[in-house]
């Protein structure tokens, strides 16, 4: 399983303050950054739970 941020995202930092497991503030770029490029099995619903979470839908969880 993957996930992707959509390039609408707002950097609020939700998903990094949920998960810090999966995502990082990246501030020389100004974006979210994925930390895994594949999920692992055990943090599969961690991601998709942040996918719900976030505030305008920006995480996208891509099979």
């Amino acid at each position: 399983m993957k996930i992707k941020i959509a390039d609408y995202c707002i950097r609020c930092g939700i998903c990094e303050d949920l998960y810090p497991e999966l995502f990082r503030r990246n501030y020389s770029e100004h974006c979210m950054d994925l930390l895994l490029d594949e999920i692992p099995a055990e943090l599969e619903e961690r991601a998709k739970q942040a996918a719900a979470d976030c505030a305008v839908a920006a995480i996208q969880v891509v099979k």
